[in-house]
């Protein structure tokens, strides 16, 4: 089980490093573009999605859900071809889940000096966000062809 995103070396072997020749031709520009426009608008959604669960739940559970839904979502686009990454993983999955502020809902519990919520909640959040990740990059390796 690997993901098939495939990897874009540049010229001198070094991901990413294809940059700046992809923005000198037209294509690699419009390319470009709309990788930005794809982030944007999955970032777009993913907030949409995280304000509606803040909405709903409140607090950690809020946060735990979003988190577990932006972990699958990031497993799941892995298994995705060129360009859906950007707009599913980097964009959709990037706004719903939040570190920021799981990293302060876990200060508060810190300054209460709740050892065994804070525990709790840290060791489910790290345990169901891998097992929710593995879990959306088998399902979008079996739903999705390979190309």
């Amino acid at each position: 089980m690997t993901p098939r995103t495939p990897q874009f070396l540049g010229p001198d072997g070094v991901v990413g490093s294809h940059l700046r020749e992809a923005l000198s031709t037209g294509d690699g520009t419009r390319t470009i573009f709309l990788l930005f426009v794809l982030v944007g608008f999955g970032a777009f959604l993913g907030g949409l999605t995280r304000w509606a669960l803040s909405v709903a739940l409140k607090g950690a559970p809020g946060t735990w859900a979003a988190n577990l839904i932006g972990s699958a979502v990031l497993g799941f686009s892995a298994a995705m071809p060129a360009m859906w990454p950007a707009f599913l993983g980097a964009g959709f999955g990037g706004a719903v889940s939040t570190l920021s502020t799981m990293a302060k809902e876990m200060g508060q519990m810190v300054e209460q000096k709740q050892w065994w919520p804070l525990l709790r909640y840290t060791t489910l959040t790290c345990v169901a966000g891998v097992i929710a990740a593995w879990y959306g990059l088998r399902v979008g390796l079996q739903l999705i062809p390979a190309f």
